[in-house]
């Protein structure tokens, strides 16, 4: 089945992709406890990783993630209020309904990339908010960068992730009601694409740093800038731009107390 997608430039398509990576970073949340362990915090961001991408090229499980992303997707959006403990939990639950119909019954209009855009980062906050409640912060923080680092295994060492988006997009959902459930196994807006993880490490960094606002900027200005290498190469992992705002985010916090704690140290024989 051919498949449509919205003909908008490509710098203004990642643009906004881009963008929502930000926002999703400046996202407020406050983990529920869950658990305590240090191996989960380590692995679960690396097994979504690698595990994905197995599953995507055996036979059948890119109509597999397809089909499940169809029916998860919402589910886990309209809970991101609850995963991260938002003033209104219920007020993603609101909007999912709308959202969905929208990228289901207008599939072929912006209006609906930007649905499913909006329901892949809302069920990103809720899976990020949950998976911060059951590890702790410094072992999810390494967790994450050991993400970025497969990340870029996979799509410049092993060319693994090419092979998985194409078959992600040639995978079509099942149409209960005649017309194919929205798709939502990854993330395509206009002219460009990411994967999952892509949304789910700037949404995790969001949990694990004291200057959100900072890390979100840095992040956005370093993805805007990473993204120059796709007029050299693509794929490109969009992961590594975390990592600018995960230094962003927790060392400035950490330089300022040592300058104020110099400062006492200089006031005090006065």
């Amino acid at each position: 089945m051919p498949k449509y997608r919205v003909c908008i430039g490509f710098v203004a398509s990642y643009g906004v992709l881009v963008a929502v990576q930000a926002a999703l970073v400046a996202a407020p949340g406050r983990p529920r406890r869950l658990g305590g362990s240090r191996l989960l915090g380590l692995a679960i961001p690396a097994v979504a990783l690698v595990g994905g991408v197995v599953i995507a090229q055996l036979a059948g499980g890119a109509d597999f993630l397809t089909a499940l992303a169809a029916v998860a997707t919402p589910l886990l959006a309209a809970g991101a209020g609850w995963a991260r403990r938002w003033p209104l939990p219920w007020l993603p639950a609101l909007c999912v309904p709308p959202l969905y119909e929208l990228a289901w019954l207008r599939a072929d209009t912006l209006g609906a990339n930007a649905a499913r855009t909006a329901l892949i980062a809302g069920a990103c906050l809720a899976i990020t908010g949950l998976v911060a409640g059951v590890a702790p912060p410094s072992w999810l923080t390494a967790g994450l960068v050991l993400l970025v680092v497969l990340d870029a295994i996979l799509v410049w060492g092993d060319r693994q992730v090419e092979p998985t988006m194409t078959a992600l997009q040639a995978a079509v959902p099942p149409a209960p009601a005649g017309r194919p459930l929205p798709e939502l196994q990854q993330i395509d807006f206009g002219s460009a694409t990411m994967g999952w993880l892509d949304f789910a490490a700037p949404a995790l960094l969001g949990l694990l740093v004291r200057r959100r606002l900072t890390a979100a900027v840095t992040t956005g200005v370093a993805a805007a800038l990473w993204g120059l290498l796709l007029f050299v190469t693509s794929p490109i992992a969009a992961t590594p731009p975390v990592l600018a705002g995960l230094v962003a985010g927790r060392r400035l916090p950490e330089l300022r107390c040592r300058r104020d704690v110099v400062e006492d140290h200089v006031e005090q024989p006065a």
